[in-house]
């Protein structure tokens, strides 16, 4: 590309990234982290050298640039998920204006080259990387240079673009490791070519510079070498058709679709695809050449990529991003050219005109576009607005009700746990309550038992537990079956995605004296309530936990009885209550805990509990009397205040909150 360009293309371009950047921008901090962004927030904000030897110490399986970079953009942007994700864009961007001159450096014409520019800027696939927090648009934007400036270094062979090249290239790799894939494929064109061409000088140009790569890599992956190695992959294996048909989709249509929706699309640019590779094929030497190094920019990272996948579990189309430039000007060839190739000259032979037949190849042209267009469209769509579809599973809703069960104590007698250590839920949460990981380990019974005996020896009485499934790591339910030991289940509850439920226990010394006998000769000796009036205030959508001590022969029971725990409002009515059936283990056990969950709507007050017996198997369902006749035991106050606690992920997250224990590899 030289001269001058014209106004109207200028303006035309400009309108194409300003398009990919308002696509990248719109909705940016809508959706929210996902477990891979919060991991490499944390991953991030450890000082330089800490993200070296956690990379190497965790096997975590990625290189250190990208960490590198978001650590310096945190300190410039902030840690809202906007700034956080807002890196990402820039380079997405970066990436549609550099397609465009790839596409003009090998030759293609300003029309594909456009058209190019235009798919990836609305690539669903590609829009989706850009408003994701990790390396992937960096690693899109670091290879799509390389390879300009490997065309470059080829025209002019200055040595300020050798520079560049290799100090790029090296960027790349420090990105994300299957650079080395489009490095290939540039190793593979400039030889192939210069053998053809006989030009030796340029081939050990090229080596040279390939062996200054290797030189200034080598400490890096051989410090890493074990990571590559003995990464057990976050993917699949899957044949190499599902592979093709699952990689064309991706950089068609995103994956925001139906796989079998998903899959005709994937048929329909494998064609246009072919038919633009053949155009160029059978076009000018350039475009053969052209035609050459695309095929390999896109089929030698998907087939290495595949290949790597047949003995571990590590093909992800995520990885694949790199490649996508090829598959967006492949593509816009075939769309520029590939009606001409469908309907072949007709004029004379059928007797239709020439300008008929310019509008039908034209007409077909533009309804291949519209198709194409349409489906990225309805994809994006669902991207940025389809749960089924996005990356938002609740986590600011979790937060707020974990900040609702959590108040009315001692933040020193309560604590988060989680059965995963997903790092999402701690950069929503901004709260004081401290928070452990049960097990500690993957699958590690004794230390889960160790940190619930921790918890007994702090005088904890609360733990809130969000269910998360993970095989990977706590397949058994070993978090619940350690919290049983020593705690009760007093409810659980559905937030979002998850069952949350709350854990309970009371030194049985901190009960009050009840001393109520019902006519069936149990007596309810002693109770708490948590919180109660001198004892904290709950708040709407919060719980109230009711911790009893029964005397009596267990032989009482008739076994239909129910336990009835209601919260009356100043006029009697009832707003909350529990009515959990009385068993045996009720009355021997030396305390009995019970959850009362709150309506989000309570008012603001004053609240009494009473308590009591019924039967619901006998006509009526009669309460049980006391000795003293009465229907009802009068428990306590509870002070309701506050509205419900605005969910903290709204809010930008504490800068340098400490990473909780993580799996190796937990990153994708």
């Amino acid at each position: 590309m030289t001269g001058r360009q014209p106004l109207s293309l200028r303006l035309t371009l400009l309108l194409v990234i300003a398009l990919a950047f308002g696509l990248r921008l719109f909705r940016l901090d809508y959706q929210e982290l996902r477990g891979d962004e919060a991991f490499g927030y944390f991953f991030s904000l450890r000082p330089f050298g800490e993200i070296v030897r956690a990379t190497l110490e965790l096997k975590e399986p990625h290189p250190v640039g990208s960490y590198f970079a978001e650590k310096v953009w945190l300190g410039l942007a902030g840690h809202s998920e906007f700034g956080l994700r807002f890196l990402s864009v820039w380079f997405g961007v970066l990436a549609v204006a550099l397609l465009y001159r790839l596409a003009r450096r090998l030759g293609l014409g300003v029309a594909p080259a456009r058209l190019g520019m235009l798919l990836l800027a609305v690539s669903p696939y590609a829009v989706w990387h850009s408003q994701d927090a990790r390396m992937y648009t960096l690693s899109l934007a670091m290879t799509v240079a390389s390879t300009l400036l490997a065309l470059e270094v080829l025209h002019r062979q200055r040595w300020p673009a050798w520079l560049a090249y290799i100090v790029v290239s090296l960027l790349a790799l420090h990105t994300h490791y299957y650079a080395a894939f489009i490095l290939l494929a540039q190793n593979v064109f400039v030889l192939s070519t210069a053998v053809l061409a006989r030009r030796g000088a340029v081939a050990l140009r090229w080596s040279v510079a390939q062996g200054l790569l290797a030189v200034g890599y080598a400490p890096w992956l051989w410090r890493a070498r074990s990571i590559l190695v003995d990464y057990g992959g976050n993917g699949d294996s899957p044949g190499l058709g599902a592979m093709i048909r699952r990689s064309l989709g991706a950089f068609a249509v995103g994956q925001s679709m139906p796989r079998d929706q998903q899959a005709w699309f994937a048929l329909l640019a494998g064609l246009l695809i072919l038919l633009g590779a053949a155009r160029l094929v059978l076009g000018t030497s350039q475009e053969r050449r052209a035609a050459w190094l695309l095929l390999l920019y896109l089929g030698l990272p998907l087939g290495a990529t595949w290949a790597s996948a047949l003995n571990r579990p590590i093909f992800n189309e995520r990885y694949l991003v790199a490649a996508s430039p090829a598959f967006y000007l492949l593509l816009a060839m075939g769309l520029v050219s590939g009606a001409p190739a469908v309907l072949p000259s007709l004029p004379g032979s059928v007797g239709v005109t020439p300008a008929l037949a310019w509008r039908a190849r034209h007409f077909a042209n533009g309804a291949l576009l519209v198709a194409v267009v349409a489906g990225m469209g309805v994809s994006l769509t669902r991207a940025y607005t389809d749960p089924a579809y996005s990356k938002t599973r609740g986590w600011r809703l979790l937060v707020s009700a974990l900040d609702r069960f959590a108040a009315g104590i001692p933040v020193e007698q309560v604590r988060l746990a989680q059965n995963y250590p997903d790092p999402t839920l701690w950069y929503y949460y901004t709260g004081p309550v401290a928070h452990l990981v049960l097990p500690p380990g993957a699958h590690d019974v004794a230390g889960a038992d160790r940190e619930v005996g921790a918890l007994v020896a702090a005088r904890v009485h609360r733990v809130i537990l969000p269910l998360q499934p993970a095989e990977s790591w706590d397949d058994r339910g070993l978090a619940q079956a350690a919290l049983v030991n020593a705690f009760a289940l007093v409810g659980e509850t559905r937030v979002g995605r998850w069952p949350l439920q709350v854990y309970a226990r009371i030194d049985p010394a901190e009960m009050v004296p009840v001393r109520a006998t019902f006519q069936n000769g149990l007596t309810l000796a002693a109770a708490a309530i948590r919180p109660s009036a001198g004892h904290g205030a709950a708040v709407p959508g919060g719980v109230v936990i009711v911790h009893l001590r029964w005397d009596g022969r267990p032989e009482a029971l008739a076994g239909s009885e129910k336990l009835f725990l209601h919260l009356l409002d100043a006029t009697g009515t009832l707003v909350a209550q529990a009515d959990p059936f009385l068993s045996p283990a009720d009355i021997t056990s030396p305390v009995t805990s019970y959850g009362i969950f709150l309506p989000d709507t309570l008012a603001p007050g004053t609240y009494h509990l009473v308590a009591g017996l019924y039967d619901p198997a006998q006509p009526g369902s009669p309460r049980l009397l006391t000795a003293a006749g009465a229907d009802a035991i009068e428990m306590g106050v509870v002070r309701v205040t506050g509205a419900p606690l605005p969910p903290e992920g709204l809010r930008s997250p504490a800068a340098g909150r400490g990473l909780g224990p993580a799996p190796a590899g937990a990153a994708h």
